[in-house]
């Protein structure tokens, strides 16, 4: 089984595609890729983000509903945009049109999702019109197993590669689908050695902050070394509840706020603040795919709405944290 691992961004309008959003998310997870979207309402303030992270991605995809999607001040919708920029950085661009008439009313708005689609048909490396849900999922998995083998990517190993994360993967595949079924079967308990192992094995949290040294500011990317088990334990009192998925990354930065500035003095000794810390976006992704993997924090959809995910702390992180007393 290969250990190569891709950064995937997606793109969509934050409206009317709820349920491919989330499909698509639990897709590519069962294809070894690690999806990344937002999951709030595309503005100004979050077009940076979008850029940087498609800066970082291998792949992109792209998803048009019924509608054309939040506008910007131009009159251009901010998956439009997104379209555009991944375009001018030549990223490898797969391309999901829905075949439902446009559900727009404005004549200019329907004008310019017509525009779109063509654009979006002319300039993705792939893409396909989908009737369905079921016809979505079959598409993007061919089209994306299509993609890595004819646009091969450089992607990322996962560090530490052992046969306990190889029987880790196998049950992520198995837990995507269970969620599709909404349904929890039980999980085989792992011996004590294998599970010492893994809680124990360290990883490095990548973050970015501005220190504040000599009347100077400076940027640096320092790194944090921790144990799976030190992360769970930041992370599980705030998923003793189902949580929305934005909670990890308020968690973290949360931490890492508070240790951001004793850090920065181990290699700047004259620093007197920090400001602006915030974690590296792939090394939260590694966390919660970590999270994942291990069964103790795991996502499940709101039944509700079907249009956003909670996460929450397993029966099985309450018992590793219980050997931690």
């Amino acid at each position: 089984m290969s250990d190569k691992r891709y950064h995937v961004f997606i793109s969509t309008a934050f409206q009317g595609v709820e349920a491919e959003r989330l499909k698509l998310e639990y897709t590519l997870l069962n294809l070894g890729a690690f999806p990344w979207q937002f999951n709030e309402p595309r503005n100004s303030l979050n077009t940076a983000q979008a850029r940087r992270q498609m800066d970082e991605c291998d792949y992109v995809v792209f998803v048009l509903g019924d509608e054309y999607g939040e506008l910007s001040a131009s009159g251009i919708s901010y998956l439009h945009l997104d379209f555009l920029y991944a375009v001018n950085k030549q990223k490898p661009i797969l391309s999901f049109i829905s075949t439902k008439a446009s559900t727009d009313k404005d004549p200019e708005i329907i004008k310019k999702r017509k525009g779109f689609v063509d654009l979006l048909k002319s300039e993705s490396k792939y893409f396909q019109e989908y009737s369905s849900l079921l016809d979505f999922e079959r598409n993007v998995r061919n089209v994306f197993q299509k993609a890595k083998t004819e646009y091969p990517v450089l992607g990322w190993i996962r560090p530490k590669s052992n046969d306990v994360l190889q029987n880790e993967i196998v049950r992520l595949r198995g837990k995507v689908a269970e969620l599709e079924q909404n349904l929890i079967r039980t999980r085989q308990e792992a011996s004590f050695t294998k599970a010492d192992q893994n809680e124990q094995q360290s990883f490095n949290l990548h973050y970015r902050t501005q220190a504040y040294q000599d009347g100077n500011l400076k940027d640096i990317t320092p790194q944090k070394e921790l144990t799976w088990v030190e992360a769970l334990k930041i992370l599980a009192p705030h998923f003793k509840q189902p949580t929305l998925e934005m909670n990890f990354i308020k968690v973290m930065n949360s931490y890492l706020e508070g240790i951001a500035l004793e850090e920065a003095r181990k290699v700047m000794p004259r620093v007197h603040a920090v400001s602006r810390t915030h974690v590296d976006t792939r090394s939260l992704q590694q966390l919660k795919l970590q999270m994942k993997w291990n069964n103790w924090i795991i996502p499940q959809a709101d039944m509700g709405s079907g249009t956003r995910v909670y996460w929450r702390l397993t029966p099985d992180a309450e018992r590793v944290l219980s050997r931690q007393r």
